[in-house]
């Protein structure tokens, strides 16, 4: 961690004491609190005997205070011994800073804008200027010219931290695995490549005893242990190979071929700017709107699901047996679906019609009994 991380390090951790009214902190509780932060946030094992000097901290609390190069911040010492804020509502998160205060975070985001210029690293370009925006409202005050989507959470699951790990570390692991049928197995995993497809993530690796890489959803991980076993080292995995040919993450047997897709306007529009596959090419365009679409794939579960989402407004056109194949993962998946409540809803309707049709037959033959008498 560099000199700079650790330093805005410690001003966090000693504006959360100062914050917390329910404790007391002198100058040796808020060096313990920024040793300890400083220990589990360091990338590199610290010695045993690290820790803050005395100094160190009272240079930050004197900085904090500085109204020009700090945060302006109300310390203040109560019984000659222990630091808190005059105003209770006060923190340095909601005070107003000076460019050279966020000078580092200027550094970071030229730095990536640097990084930004060279070939597979364009999106980095976002980043840049997410930062840039952020410290142009902090220190000036603006509002908020750009507003942009809240990122999706990708569900991992609780040790997709433990899977990274054995990805990057290439370990064997031993897991209990739940699939989405609630079916418990346990398996012998070789991790070798994490990705996210859908708000999930998806680790890429040999199973024991299958042929074939697998993709395994770490959300579905209930517990796990390492395996005493060796890596194989011939196990390799080369993303762009895999993943050049599929939608999704599973890679079935066989050969991509040409797939032709007939789509109705109203999403032919969304898929010409948004392609389904690097190989999609335009064939033809109605009048109306409606468009038909080539891609070149290998088709697999994602790809079905993706024509049973967007069902009726996308069908295969050609071949002829990917439709059959198509049109049964389709009739699969809806006959596990409950009964349209419309269904349910019409029967009360029915009977309801019949008693008035009922009742009025009986108003009727009451008339006629007494028409005779006059």
């Amino acid at each position: 961690m560099s000199v700079t991380s650790n330093a805005l390090l410690r001003h966090i951790t000693i504006d959360a004491c100062l914050r917390d009214t329910a404790h007391k902190y002198s100058l040796q509780d808020l060096i313990a609190a920024c040793t300890r932060a400083i220990k589990e946030n360091s990338k590199t094992k610290l010695k045993d005997n690290f820790c803050v000097s005395t100094r160190t901290v009272q240079l930050d609390l004197q900085l904090m205070r500085d109204k020009k190069k700090g945060y302006n911040a109300p310390i203040v010492v109560y019984e000659q011994k222990y630091y808190k804020y005059s105003n209770p509502d006060y923190s340095i998160g909601n005070a107003n800073v000076r460019q050279t205060t966020l000078t580092p975070l200027s550094e970071i985001s030229e730095t990536l804008q640097r990084y930004s210029k060279m070939a597979g690293m364009e999106a980095l370009e976002g980043a840049v200027d997410i930062i840039r925006e952020c410290l142009e409202n902090k220190v000036n005050g603006s509002y908020q010219k750009i507003k942009r989507e809240a990122p999706v959470k990708i569900s991992g699951g609780a040790y997709l931290d433990v899977i990274k790990d054995a990805v990057v570390h290439r370990r064997v692991l031993s897991l209990s695995y739940t699939d989405e049928r609630a079916d418990t197995r346990d398996i012998i995993f070789y991790p070798l490549h994490l990705t996210s497809y859908r708000s999930r993530w998806y680790c890429m690796g040999y199973i024991e005893g299958k042929e074939g890489l697998k993709a395994v959803q770490t959300d579905c991980v209930t517990s796990y242990s390492y395996a005493i076993l060796p890596f194989p080292p011939n196990y390799r995995f080369v993303p762009d190979e895999y993943f050049a040919d599929i939608i999704g993450v599973t890679r079935p047997a066989g050969k991509k071929e040409d797939i032709l897709l007939e789509v109705q306007a109203n999403l032919a529009r969304y898929i010409i700017q948004n392609p389904l596959h690097s190989s999609q090419k335009l064939t033809r365009k109605q009048e109306d709107g409606s468009c038909t679409f080539k891609i070149c794939i290998i088709p697999n579960d994602e790809f079905y699901r993706w024509l049973y989402e967007n069902h009726p407004f996308v069908s295969i056109h050609s071949p002829q047996y990917l439709k059959t194949n198509a049109d049964n993962f389709i009739r699969n998946i809806t006959s596990d679906l409950p009964a349209p409540i419309v269904a349910a809803e019409a029967k009360p309707k029915k009977d309801k019609d019949r008693r008035k049709k009922k009742k009025e037959q009986k108003s009727e033959q009451a008339e006629d009994l007494f028409s005779s008498l006059f």
